[in-house]
């Protein structure tokens, strides 16, 4: 598993339309960037499906699975 601080470039291809709603976001001062946005919509989907990739309890599993 990798380190908190690691990161790792994602790239997607959406719609004009996605872009300039989010681009609505920004210039409204709701979200600094485009990928603030994207990032907080990525937690709200895995706490929707009860993933909480930063919890104790995710790591527990993890560890727990590997060894």
């Amino acid at each position: 598993m990798s380190e908190k601080s690691d990161k790792i470039r994602v790239s997607v291809t959406m719609t004009a339309t996605y872009v300039d709603c989010l681009n609505q976001l920004v210039d409204n001062g709701l979200y600094l960037n485009r990928g603030e946005i994207i990032l907080e919509a990525l937690r709200l989907l895995f706490k929707g499906y009860g993933i909480e990739p930063f919890s104790v309890k995710l790591v527990e599993e993890v560890v727990d699975s590997s060894g």
